[in-house]
């Protein structure tokens, strides 16, 4: 018998994405033909030129180690480019690169928290924020957000009423997976002011910042003033922009003296990203934003494709995502929980969904479906949904 694990390591709970694809996966060697409506794994390929750049980089033997910050050239051009990203100017002692966003989301948590601290996140929340926090020995508190028809909105008013002596940071995340939400400029200012008043951290995932349609804009709480800056720290990658989900680079960008410290914990942690994936990323940032226009093209049509199609099954809701690659349709109380209902789909139909339940409480009645799949696969899923929901649901 060994000892035990630690506390921390006990803490964090198994991926429900990751349960229902090996779920999946055993259903298809069975001859079950599957429908990945759940992932969030862009289904294009990287960009032809940034390819070319990584394997560039091995064949001139970029493949050494480097500063644990990221590459000096790489992290000039992520601050060169941090306007159009996150509408603020930065210097490149700001940024740190990391491996994805789960990198900087690691060392961020680490460089703040304390056992004992607690962290409001907005929900519903992207499932790992939990267990990220609590490998810190942190709390992750859930807070739960209002919708109207169906589309969730940031209420500061609940933020401040959970608020207490342990608080350390908020979480946001906007373009808001899995809402679809782009958080808007008074929403931004209210958390700010709240950050302000409690002197607490602010940890922005901006991950889907370069994912956004009909011509609403993103912008970073980072940009509203300087003080905000100070107090907060950006967490985001290139992987969902450039579909380069494997290549695993991502970054952080905080206050020179904070950027120092984020990167001494990336070094003894992760030791950064991979030095190839650090070169092809300057050519992605360089030259890939006519890539990135077509691809956000051709989401915006599968989006209105997947909300348009879940619309029409008689007691589903789902308003058009304005960021991101998921659509979050809620459906009715009576249906039971998005969990049995998701596992239903699967099991029953071949059709992968992700439940609200996963998100936290205040989806419970609600399923992401992501549109990262052809328009033909997307309105085959949705069809067999129609089917398979007026059956099975029909007396809701």
């Amino acid at each position: 018998m060994c000892p035990e694990l630690s506390n921390f390591a006990q803490s964090t709970g198994k991926s429900t994405i990751v349960g229902m694809r090996r779920r999946a996966d055993e259903l298809a060697a069975k001859g079950m033909r599957i429908i990945d409506l759940g992932g969030g794994v862009p289904n294009f390929n990287a960009p032809e030129i940034v390819k070319e750049a990584a394997i560039k980089a091995i064949k001139n033997n970029r493949s050494r180690y480097l500063d644990p910050s990221g590459l000096p050239e790489l992290r000039a051009t992520i601050s060169d480019n941090s306007s159009k990203f996150h509408g603020i100017k930065t210097e490149a002692a700001q940024v740190v690169v990391t491996p994805g966003t789960f990198g900087a989301l690691s060392i961020a948590t680490r460089a703040i928290l304390n056992p004992s601290d607690e962290v409001l996140v907005i929900e519903p929340f992207w499932g790992p924020y939990r267990d990220i926090i609590s490998l810190t020995g942190a709390k992750p508190i859930g807070v739960s957000m209002p919708s109207v028809e169906g589309r969730f909105f940031l209420d500061v008013g609940l933020l401040s009423a959970a608020v207490n002596e342990n608080t350390k940071a908020i979480l946001i995340n906007t373009p808001w997976n899995p809402t679809g939400r782009v958080l808007r400029n008074e929403e931004l200012i209210a958390v700010a002011d709240l950050a302000s008043e409690h002197d607490l951290w602010i940890i922005s995932d901006e991950v889907y910042s370069q994912n956004v349609f009909d011509g609403i804009a993103h912008q970073s709480i980072a940009a509203l003033s300087k003080e905000v800056a100070e107090r907060t720290i950006i967490v985001t990658s290139l992987s969902k922009a450039y579909a380069i989900t494997g290549w695993r680079l991502g970054y952080a960008i905080a206050t020179p003296k904070v950027a120092e410290m984020l990167g001494r914990i990336n070094q003894y942690s992760s030791r950064g990203a991979a030095s190839m994936a650090q070169y092809a990323g300057i050519t992605a940032i360089n030259e890939g934003d006519p890539f990135i226009q077509e691809m956000n093209e051709e989401y915006k049509s599968r989006r209105d494709a997947i909300t348009n199609g879940l619309n029409d099954i008689d007691g589903v809701k789902c308003p058009l995502a304005e960021g991101g690659m998921f659509a979050f349709a809620g459906f009715p109380a009576s249906w039971g929980d998005s969990t049995d209902v998701a596992n239903y789909l699967l099991n029953e139909k071949g059709v992968i969904v992700t439940p609200g339940s996963d998100f936290g409480v205040a989806s419970r009645h609600h399923l992401r479906l992501s549109f990262v799949n052809s328009i033909e696969i997307i309105n085959e899923g949705v069809e067999i949904l129609r089917e398979a929901l007026s059956l099975k649901y029909h007396n809701y």
